[in-house]
């Protein structure tokens, strides 16, 4: 399923896609992508226009020093992380699974291309 994904999604410039090098193999729990700072909306905002084309999808897990648990306790404030900050408001995981069949891969590899071609 991931290298799937990443033959139909690897021509487009407005997202970044799981990188594997000969040292670390991707297992694809999930595929994730991330969204490049030119595309005008964020990952919310790409997920709800993805979402109108019948694709569903999860948004990335935020940083610890934003989890509500250790804000409550404390914990991480005044601290920032930029990079993780970025990664959790421009990523999204595509759907995944074992279950998933080469036509809803495909449907999600259309809206994809569709929603980033009207940005």
């Amino acid at each position: 399923m991931g290298k799937a994904y990443t033959e139909r999604l690897s021509d487009l410039p407005q997202i970044a896609l799981p990188v594997e090098e000969p040292w670390a193999k991707n297992v694809y729990w999930m595929y994730g992508l991330v969204l490049a700072d030119d595309v005008k909306y964020d990952a919310t905002e790409f997920a709800q226009r993805l979402r109108s084309e019948g694709v569903e999808t999860r948004p990335f897990f935020i940083g610890m020093h934003e989890q509500p648990v250790f804000q409550k306790r404390g914990l991480f404030a005044g601290e920032r992380y930029p990079v993780a900050e970025r990664i959790a408001r421009r990523g999204l995981y595509l759907p995944s699974g074992l279950t998933l069949t080469e036509a809803q891969l495909e449907t999600v590899c259309r809206a994809v291309k569709k929603v980033l071609e009207q940005n």
